[in-house]
């Protein structure tokens, strides 16, 4: 019996290494959260006053962290939902809203952009919602991990 049982479980296993090794790694990501589809024009990810708060907060940054007075996000560009998390109870009680972008910058490239909206989180969680946000080879103490990798 138990020689059964190990076959099966080698032919369920043989099964799934052939349908994992012909996904690429961006589709195998897409089993787990579906994305990233371009934003809808009335989509949060590109609302004009969430945009405008990452240009002002990123003018900030770039002159107290990177020390770069000088540069800036010109244009948002190319905006796309990446997941949504919604409040599930005993497991999230923070809604979320996962964003990217193409950030065209004052000094001539376009950067990776990506950014969070949590809902109902502003500040002392009463004032509107919460904007992370991170530009791909601009994060210098490494807040989002390397390559903003948690805002992803």
């Amino acid at each position: 019996m138990s020689i059964r049982i190990s076959s099966a479980l080698c032919g369920v296993l043989a099964a799934t290494s052939l349908f994992a090794a012909a996904l690429t790694g961006s589709q195998a990501a897409d089993l787990v959260a579906p994305g990233p589809y371009v934003a809808a024009a009335d989509s949060d990810c590109a609302a004009p006053g969430r945009l405008a708060s990452i240009e002002s907060d990123f003018g900030v940054q770039a002159r107290e962290v990177h020390m770069r007075p000088d540069l800036s996000i010109v244009s948002i560009t190319d905006i796309r939902e990446n997941r949504y998390l919604p409040i599930q109870e005993d497991i999230r009680s923070v809604e979320r809203l996962y964003c990217t972008a193409n950030a065209a910058m004052s000094d001539g490239q376009t950067r990776t952009l990506w950014y969070l909206i949590e809902y109902g989180e502003g500040f002392a969680g009463a004032f509107g919602d919460n904007v992370e946000f991170c530009v791909a080879g601009l994060d210098r103490w490494n807040v989002y991990d390397g390559h903003c990798r948690v805002l992803r």
